[in-house]
């Protein structure tokens, strides 16, 4: 289950303002301006979020994942949807339905 239970397919999802990030190599590092905690964020993760940059419906990003790392369409969805759901937890992410 994921921490944001709102959370579909179908959500629209991008990157909050309340938030700094950078690229560390293939990694990705976000500051969270509301509490100044850190997230580091693994090649895949990075990736997503990248993504994030511009809002886009989950199912497109699990799209990409797939396309980008061979992977199955199932797995991928729900990995996606708990990364996103634990960001929008932490509210570095705006999903809209």
């Amino acid at each position: 289950m994921t921490p944001f239970p709102n959370l579909t397919l179908d959500s629209v999802v991008a990157a909050t303002s309340r938030q700094l990030s950078a690229q560390l190599g293939a990694e990705a590092v976000i500051m969270a301006l509301a509490d100044g905690v850190y997230y580091g964020l693994n090649e895949t993760g990075a990736l997503i979020w990248d993504l994030l940059r511009t809002p886009r419906a989950v199912r497109d990003i699990v799209a990409v994942v797939v396309e980008n790392y061979d992977a199955a369409e199932a797995a991928v969805a729900g990995d996606v949807l708990r990364l996103l759901g634990e960001l929008a937890a932490r509210g570095l992410i705006d999903v809209r339905d």
